[in-house]
């Protein structure tokens, strides 16, 4: 996620990197945390609410892109 604020016709602010903590790790769940201050940045930056995520705790599957298209596995490039 990134947003960008336009200042002028020729000058722009920097991007804001998406900033948040990884609080576990078992290299198929990751849970992340986004803190009240980074979220407050972003805001602060130009984002709008619906392109930054709020605080708090998110959990995500490794690989689930995979396992709900099962289809795309055949067709990924072998390194």
């Amino acid at each position: 996620m990134s947003c960008q604020v336009i200042m002028s016709d020729e000058e722009q602010a920097p991007i804001r990197p998406f900033v948040f903590t990884v609080v576990e790790d078992d290299g198929v769940n990751v849970t992340i945390e986004i803190a009240e201050e980074d979220y407050l940045a972003d805001l602060a930056a130009g984002c709008d609410e619906d392109e930054t995520m709020k605080p708090g705790r998110y959990n995500f599957v490794r690989g689930g892109f995979l396992k709900r298209h099962p289809e795309m596995k055949d067709k990924m490039r072998k390194c």
